[in-house]
Order: structure tokens, then C-alpha cells, then sequence
């Protein structure tokens, strides 16, 4: 069981709302499945190159490249790497662990896309050499925006499995 307390719930759900229709991104840590510190993260979707959007997979690049930039975070995030630097180190002056990578699909189910996949395995590669705890993947959907929904998976050899999610 994943818990997230109740003002971090609400306030994934606030920043979801308040970026739509953009995505928004973000990290939640903790120790042992239990969140006690969110970080939002700025999605620099909008800000990436042609060379930068090469790392999507072929259907979302040709989704993306039909957009305006300043659209392309209405379809998917990239968070800001100096402020994830920066949460990685207050997370870890504060003894706690990363325990979930979080983003919002203003327009469809809380469930990983195929791109959503794609880049954990990506974080993947990396996560070992960085010496990280695996986050879960948390998706806040707006898909009914006056009825949020919020799921958690744990993305492994290319496949995600739900995992139990509480409010608390």
C-alpha cells in the first residue's frame, strides 16, 4: 500500500487543476511507501528543441511535432532538471528516500501511456547508477476534472503493474 497524506493528495490534484491543460510533474518522497514531502517540478516540455523531442517514442513524437510548442505539455512532461537536481539533494539532507515520480493526463485515465513507460525504462538505465530507490509512477487524471482520479504503478521491464494507493 502506497499513502500519501491528505494536504499532499489534495495539493497533486491543485497543481494538476492549476497547470491544465498542460501537464504538470513532480516527485514525492518519503521512507517505506508513505509520502511525508511533495516537490513540484516545472514541465520544460514546452522549452525542448526538435533534437531534444528525438527521446519519445515515434507516436508521441509525431504528435508532438503537429503541436505548437507552447502545446506540447497539454501531451506529455519533461521535468526541469535543475529542480529535480535540487529535490534530490533536499530529499536526501533530510534522510528520506524518493518514493514516486507523479504526473498529471488532463485528458485521459490514469494509467501509463506507452510514452509513460518509455521513459521510466529510461529513468531505469540510470536509477541504478545514481544509487535510487524504483519510484512508483503516480498519475492524477483530470479526464473528469470535478472527479480526479489517482493511481500508482510500479513500471519494470516495460510493463506496469497497479499498486494499492491511500489517501490518509
Amino acid at each position: 500500500m502506497f499513502i500519501i497524506p491528505s494536504d499532499i493528495w489534495e495539493d497533486m490534484i491543485d497543481h494538476a487543476r492549476g497547470h491544465a491543460p498542460r501537464e504538470c510533474c513532480g516527485m514525492l518522497a518519503g521512507t517505506d511507501n508513505r509520502v511525508t514531502r511533495q516537490y513540484r517540478i516545472t514541465n520544460i516540455l514546452a522549452k525542448l528543441n526538435e533534437a531534444e523531442l528525438a527521446r519519445f517514442d515515434q507516436p508521441k513524437l509525431s504528435d508532438l511535432k503537429q503541436l505548437a510548442p507552447e502545446e506540447r505539455a497539454d501531451i506529455a512532461f519533461q521535468m526541469d532538471a535543475r529542480e529535480l537536481s535540487q529535490a534530490q539533494k533536499d530529499i536526501r539532507q533530510r534522510g528520506i528516500e524518493l518514493q514516486a515520480f507523479y504526473h498529471s493526463h488532463t485528458m485521459s485515465p490514469a494509467r501509463p501511456s506507452a510514452t509513460d513507460i518509455t521513459l521510466a525504462m529510461e529513468f531505469e538505465h540510470c536509477r541504478a547508477a545514481l544509487n535510487l530507490p524504483q519510484p512508483l509512477h503516480v498519475i492524477v487524471s483530470l479526464e473528469d476534472r470535478d472527479h480526479p482520479v489517482m493511481r500508482a504503478y510500479r513500471i519494470e521491464a516495460s510493463r506496469a503493474t497497479e499498486v494499492p494507493v491511500r489517501r490518509q
